[in-house]
């Protein structure tokens, strides 16, 4: 991405950089944290009536449908598995997932009990008492040899395999040996021939210990190792098998938690490292029951019908069709939250809901992995049973100010609180609210400016006499880049530090048609959009007035960030000094 730079001419300046954003909470709040057991407990923690709930990220629950997949995981932190060089994978392959073939026959050589062997009789060409396919079709250079073959279960960097054989009549030292590594996918049980080319060829082997590098190469879950000799006896005592780097991915699944009434989210939050080419994704999930799951036995008419987790579990293999999500009851899991955005960023999962799930997917690539050291999140009962939202229009100018209406629908019950106040906030500019009208009538406001991004409203109170009152509020924005969303977030002013209730996007009103809260532009370019620089005329002199300069500017279309470059030059076109570089976000 190139840098845009922003030239001007000075000696002096002020270079102000936006504040970073923090939603507090308190009084009725309910805060987990998962890891981060000796870290300080957050502030609002202390206030009355916070419910602070430490979880370990060992605490997981399979009947809860915590999970852990390839994954580095202590009291301290979670992280992408790294492979132990120095571990041998082959006796616990069955553990990992995968499995070994023919173990009647080959068993020994996986037992990590160096005084068992497998031994060489049904291969050899020269047995007379041996008649079959391996005898008839014997022949030389690998061509009938006796194969070991393992699915690993995963996919791993295979780093070196070892033979040990000879052990108890060293004459039995196997000579030639062959590995082929690949994939598993068209493999059936008992029907494995030699596979060519081999990744590593050996011949004229005169080691007990064979210790055989594997050069670099893609990960691969299934395994070969090919025995050359046909007229010569051998035994195996063990064929291990070691991997090194880190694993394709890593995967935490939390617990489903039960908050046991439905909730409103609030902030997600995290502390933790990422390498430069390694990902890590972190997304979130809501529902209304306990498992997410929909689980279909098959009727053997073609169709199928729906049973429970546990009658399921009881089928047998041919009966059980799979599982799919309940959508009825489920979202589906998020988006990725910006890793970035670890100070705090709001839960954009549906609510009110009563059951909370999250999950961390790390990507590693080369070297570089990622690390993970607490989650935390926030949640408090709802000030609405439901809430539904959109904007008009759905497509804009950009970089235009432009009229906006946010449509909102709220769902208010008796026992509810009801709410006074809305936040709109957007990766736009929002300049003014205009209006604000609830129901037919236009109603009085106040308009708090916590940033050009975000903008809170204070109205009168609705309440459950006014459900299904339709709020509508009008107000002037620029938007930046396509696809930007206006997230609206609902509060009572009188419980404060309680999270605000996110706005789920949908129809809220038959008046407008997009039934959605984010915004179309047509450009396609990236780019600076009005420079300000104020005052206009400054005079760097040192009297203290006008000696110092705020420069301001947005940035178009962008989803991620942009690389911004504010240097001083002098008359001449040199440059004084480099201001500030840096990668800016909307």
């Amino acid at each position: 991405m190139p840098i845009k730079t922003v030239r001007f001419f000075s000696l002096m300046w002020i270079f102000i950089l936006p504040a970073v954003f923090w939603a507090g909470a308190g009084s009725g709040l309910i805060i987990y944290r998962f890891g981060g057991e000796g870290r300080p407990v957050p502030p609002e923690a202390d206030s009355g009536g916070v419910d602070f709930r430490q979880r370990s990220w060992t605490d997981l629950d399979i009947d809860r449908r915590g999970q852990a997949i390839d994954l580095d995981m202590d009291a301290v932190a979670i992280r992408a598995l790294e492979r132990d060089p120095t571990f041998n994978l082959a006796p616990v392959i069955e553990e990992l997932g995968g499995s070994h073939f023919r173990k009647d026959i080959k068993g020994e050589v996986w037992d990590g009990d160096p005084d068992t062997a497998w031994f060489s009789e049904r291969y050899l060409c020269n047995d007379p008492g041996f008649i079959g396919s391996y005898n008839l079709k014997c022949i030389d250079g690998f061509g009938n040899p006796g194969t070991l073959n393992t699915l690993l279960g995963g996919f791993y960097r295979i780093d070196r395999i070892r033979v040990v054989s000879g052990l108890k009549d060293p004459a039995k030292i196997v000579g030639s040996v062959r590995v082929y590594l690949g994939s598993g996918k068209s493999l059936r049980y008992g029907n494995v021939p030699p596979f060519v080319p081999g990744i590593v060829d050996v011949r004229d082997n005169r080691e007990q210990f064979l210790d055989i590098p594997i050069p670099p190469r893609e990960e691969a879950d299934f395994v070969q190792v090919q025995i050359g000799e046909h007229n010569e006896d051998w035994e195996i005592n063990e064929i291990e098998i070691y991997a090194r780097g880190f694993v394709k991915e890593s995967t935490y699944i939390s617990n489903i938690i039960d908050f046991e009434r439905p909730m409103a989210w609030g902030d997600l939050r995290w502390f933790g490292t990422r390498q430069p080419k390694g990902k890590v994704f972190i997304q979130t999930r809501s529902g209304r029951d306990d498992d997410p799951d929909v689980f279909w036995r098959l009727t053997g008419r073609g169709g199928r019908t729906k049973v429970t987790r546990a009658e399921y579990d009881d089928l047998k293999l041919a009966q059980k069709a799979g599982a799919t999500l309940d959508r009825d009851n489920w979202a589906f899991w998020s988006a990725p939250y910006d890793f970035a955005d670890s100070t705090g960023t709001p839960v954009v999962s549906l609510s009110p809901r009563r059951f909370f799930q999250f999950k961390v997917n790390f990507r590693p690539q080369d070297e570089d992995g990622g690390q993970v050291d607490f989650l935390e999140f926030r949640a408090s009962e709802p000030v609405a049973s439901n809430l539904v939202g959109e904007v008009w229009p759905i497509q804009a100018r950009v970089g235009q100010p432009e009229r906006f209406t946010y449509a909102l629908w709220p769902t208010i019950r008796a026992g509810d609180a009801g709410f006074n106040q809305l936040e709109i906030r957007t990766s736009s500019i929002v300049h003014a609210v205009k209006r604000m009208r609830i129901g037919d009538m236009e109603v009085s406001f106040v308009e708090e400016v916590q940033e050009p991004h975000r903008r809170v409203v204070t109205f009168p109170r609705l309440e459950a006499r006014d459900s299904g009152a339709l709020v509508e509020v009008e107000f002037e924005a620029q938007v930046l880049r396509y696809g930007a969303t206006f997230d609206v977030r609902v509060s009572d002013s009188d419980r404060p530090l309680e999270v605000p209730q996110g706005v789920n996007a949908g129809d809220a009103t038959a008046e407008y048609e997009g039934n959605r809260v984010s915004v179309a532009t047509a450009a396609q370019e990236q780019d600076l959009l009005q420079v300000q620089v104020a005052p206009a005329v400054f005079t760097p002199n040192g009297d203290g007035f006008n000696d110092g300069v705020e420069i301001g500017y947005d940035i178009l279309e962008i989803t991620g960030s942009a690389r911004v470059c504010v240097e001083v030059l002098d008359l001449s076109g040199r440059r004084v000094r480099q201001v500030y570089e840096g990668a800016d976000k909307i």
